[in-house]
């Protein structure tokens, strides 16, 4: 019999079968009693010489999803989200997320920066876009009882509040007092896209950093958190890497000390353009110049680059007002996309506009200067220049652990049509 503790390695037990419980089979949960003994076998250090066992959860295999030793594709796992984590293959997917998300956290508070929490409850979109979930409480009694006129969405909050996307703008908030600040947290997108890499809750790493007036540190920064994650799971997690490389057919020793080895390089989002433009038939949907640019167009960069990519200068008219202009015209931002093979976009980062004259034109130009007073004030008092940005935690392990569909990463996938639990 082998048991294990969710842990890495399972572990041999020797036990006489009129001991074993009628009740003991596949993946119950049991108690067992014994001594743990130096293994004659030489794959084994040690093995349990079992005394007693008690079967503390029983299982039904017949109804029960999962057989020992079978192969399922991940379409029918995805299917069992509450059991799945009783598989080997997504036990070890999930020790090995622990290590890259620790790792992270780790390499940024190495650096000095400082862990902080953004709300999830925000009044902010940050990135513009409207992909926002609104959200309120669900009595409307409740709302008509505090909302009087107002709309039941606005009622309890007096404005309308709704899940983040991003906690860019309230670290650079707390980037005036501490000079270096991260977060990694839930984030939410209300996209209606069913493509393997989006979900509509997922973790985000945002980091903000003070007294920034270039790219560069950004970037460096964006490298290490990459290469520490590959060089962290390469030394803690072999068995685990094994297990998820036979499972999708790779082998992740070699693609991991691949990332360690190899520099990411840098080209302007003009030179990626002309690189597009110039082989246009190759893709389903062209690429437009000055507009922003498919996944395909992303994977195909990376590709012909020859690995992890930085996107940088790309025309303002596409990116949201609060990037910092890098040119006399005002058309190009200081910006930053990295794109990394099987994945495309991993991460996306500026500086930030702080020039008050110029933000307060772009605020009201978009009505934003009410309900983003408080962010024109971060430049009005005392506020340093500040770039920073943010990482999909799913993102990094997709490509890391090269597993293809993000919702064989996360514990509970979001995703249109689809939240169960």
């Amino acid at each position: 019999m082998h048991i294990s503790d969710g842990s890495v390695e399972q572990i041999q037990v020797v036990i006489p079968s009129s001991v074993c419980d009628e009740d003991c089979c596949f993946n119950s949960a049991v108690e067992i009693s014994g001594k743990v003994v130096v293994s004659p076998k030489p794959n084994q250090p040690v093995e349990i010489q079992g005394e007693t066992v008690k079967v503390v959860g029983k299982l039904d295999l017949q109804s029960f999803p999962f057989g020992p030793r079978k192969y399922y594709a991940p379409e029918y796992v995805r299917q069992q989200i509450h059991l799945r984590p009783k598989t080997n293959i997504y036990s070890a997917i999930l020790r090995l997320s622990s290590l890259i998300t620790n790792a992270l956290q780790t390499t940024l508070i190495q650096d000095n920066f400082v862990s902080v929490f953004t709300p999830i409850l925000t009044s902010n979109d940050c990135e513009g876009a409207g992909e926002v979930f609104l959200t309120r409480p669900a009595s409307d009694e409740m709302c008509r009882e505090m909302g009087g006129n107002r709309k039941l969405e606005e009622s309890y909050f007096n404005k309308k509040v709704y899940l983040t996307v991003s906690g860019q703008l309230h670290l650079e908030a707390i980037a005036g007092g501490i000079s270096k600040v991260f977060t990694l947290g839930p984030t939410f997108r209300s996209e209606n896209s069913r493509s393997r890499r989006h979900l509509a809750e997922f973790r985000m790493l945002e980091a903000e950093i003070a007294f920034c007036n270039d790219l560069q540190p950004i970037l460096s920064t964006i490298e290490s958190l990459v290469k520490h994650s590959a060089k962290v799971i390469l030394e803690h997690g072999a068995l685990d890497l094994i297990t998820v490389g036979k499972y999708y057919n790779e082998n992740l020793e070699e693609s991991l000390n691949e990332v360690l080895k190899s520099p990411f390089t840098t080209i302007s989002y003009r030179e990626a353009m002309e690189l597009l433009l110039n082989n246009r038939d190759s893709f389903k949907t062209p690429p437009r110049d000055e507009a922003d640019i498919g996944s395909e167009h992303e994977l195909f960069l990376v590709k012909h680059m020859g690995g992890p990519t930085f996107l940088v200068d790309w025309p303002a008219k596409i990116k949201p007002f609060y990037m910092r202009t890098n040119n006399d015209d005002n058309s190009l931002v200081s910006c930053v996309d990295l794109l990394v093979p099987g994945v495309g976009e991993l991460c996306g980062g500026s500086l930030r506009e702080n020039r008050y004259d110029i933000l307060k034109s772009r605020l009201e130009s978009l009505n934003l200067e009410e309900s983003l007073s408080w962010y024109l004030d971060l430049r009005k008092y005392g506020g340093s220049p500040t770039g920073g940005f943010g990482m999909g935690v799913e993102r990094l392990i997709s490509y890391l652990l090269k597993i293809p569909n993000v919702k064989d990463i996360v514990p509970f996938p979001r995703t249109p049509h689809n939240c169960p639990m």
